[in-house]
């Protein structure tokens, strides 16, 4: 009876262990092996991404499967404006992987079409993303300069007041927008000029020797024509411009005065400026863009821009390395981030990171929320023009920020004081009378 016993027990042993044979050892890997988090930053990598043809770095996606034959993939922060998306995939077996395709539609509407192939070590997976539609994806111009009759500050001759009113001569469109109510106080009519004409001029004189387009690409992309030609001022290139040449700076200040305070900067002067300029398209995944709220939202990738930046400077640099570093800060609590900040500038006595470190704790933390879930901006559209903008609330950190600048200002001869003194001290000076101030693009159907 014991022997029959022992015989039984052997005999269900080996049902068991045949029947997990059956179920596992027959297939490449086992499911906890392939269920785990893919990433372009872990050491060594696991994630090889592309998006719409372009290599994606700084992403991770998470896997998980029951049974090696279906699985749900998790793509984390990479379709822009969704934290996570999930969907569930067939795996198909093959000589040393499991390959899986398809094509699903997002929470949030995007049609993703998909393709991958994967194994412990690593994943290959190619997206190609079609954002829902919004009338806000187009390819833009950059708006031309035109002047006419519009908005002023002017003084009521029965009153004595000031008030709004009109004007002729003023600067209607340009490359950057402007939109601006204050309380009328006796300098409200300087300060509005400040804004409508030294800003908006420089501005959009500037801008076109920047860019040529922008696009709001229907895949998320954020691109634009853009060019790395010097600038110049007037008849100057910026690295003609000598502090130290009386001459050379007679001939800025001259501009300034005449073109910009005298108000009399025309679209011809952006022409010549920007004449025989040479325009290339911009890198794929710097930048992208999604709705939400009725704002636009433009999410910048830090890895992608500091790794192009510091190819162009021709340095080599470890583009997963940076990634992951990027990922450790925004995982961090901005207070401490702040802090941390203000430790390592101790050490390195740099301007821009002993600037950062000294933001108050509230601003600091709305630009630690714009790295992460992008910059909000407004978005309308205006007799045929778009106009892509902060308010007054996202520029109040901003022009807290001034004072910090001046320093620096005042450490370029003539030049950097003149500046301070005509464009960014008279806002700071007077912030609390603006009521509204709207800063951005001015752009037009391409």
């Amino acid at each position: 009876m014991k022997t029959l016993r022992k015989l039984l027990l052997v005999a269900c042993a080996a049902f068991f262990f045949t029947s997990c044979e059956e179920t596992y050892n027959d297939k490449l890997f086992w499911p906890g092996e392939l269920s785990q988090e893919y990433g372009s930053y872990i050491k060594p990598s696991t994630l090889d991404l592309t998006y719409s043809g372009e290599k994606l770095i700084g992403k991770s996606v998470s896997f998980i499967t029951e049974d090696s034959k279906k699985g749900t993939l998790t793509l984390n922060d990479v379709i822009p404006g969704e934290k996570e998306t999930s969907f569930r995939v067939d795996l198909l077996e093959k000589e040393d992987n499991y390959t899986f395709s398809g094509e699903t539609v997002s929470a949030a509407g995007a049609t993703v079409t998909y393709t991958g192939a994967i194994t412990p070590k690593t994943m290959k997976l190619d997206l190609n993303v079609t954002m829902p539609q919004s009338q806000w994806m187009n390819s833009y111009l950059l708006s031309e300069l035109t002047r006419g009759r519009g908005k002023d500050v002017v003084r009521n001759q029965e009153t004595g007041q000031y008030e709004w009113g009109e004007a002729d001569n003023q600067l209607l469109t340009a490359a950057l927008y402007t939109d601006m109510d204050l309380e009328m106080v006796k300098d409200a009519g300087s300060l509005y000029a400040t804004v409508s004409t030294l800003i908006k001029g420089m501005g959009g004189y500037l801008l076109p020797q920047l860019l040529r387009n922008v696009n709001l690409e229907s895949d998320g992309n954020i691109t634009a024509e853009y060019t790395t030609d010097e600038m110049q001022l007037g008849e100057q290139k910026f690295s003609e411009i000598n502090m130290d040449d009386p001459e050379s700076m007679q001939q800025v200040s001259m501009f300034i005065m005449m073109k910009l305070m005298f108000n009399t900067l025309s679209a011809e002067d952006i022409a010549a400026a920007t004449q025989g300029r040479a325009y290339a398209p911009s890198p794929r995944g710097l930048a992208h863009w999604y709705v939400k709220n009725d704002l636009l939202y433009v999410k910048l990738s830090l890895p992608a821009i500091i790794s192009q930046a510091m190819q162009g400077q021709g340095k080599a640099v470890d583009g997963n390395l940076i990634a992951g570093i990027a990922d450790a800060i925004l995982k961090a609590n901005p207070f401490l981030l702040k802090t941390l900040l203000g430790a390592v500038n101790e050490s390195l006595d740099n301007s821009l990171l002993s600037m950062i470190a000294n933001m108050d704790y509230q601003s600091f933390q709305m630009f630690f929320s714009w790295i992460k879930e992008g910059i909000p901006m407004h978005i309308e559209k205006v007799n045929g023009h778009t106009h892509i903008y902060l308010d007054r609330a996202a520029l109040s950190p901003i022009i807290a920020f001034i004072p910090n600048l001046q320093p620096v200002m005042e450490g370029i001869p003539n030049f950097g004081p003149m500046l301070y003194d005509s464009y960014l001290g008279p806002l700071y000076d007077n912030w609390s009378i603006i009521t509204k101030l709207d800063l951005g693009l001015d752009l037009v159907d391409n």
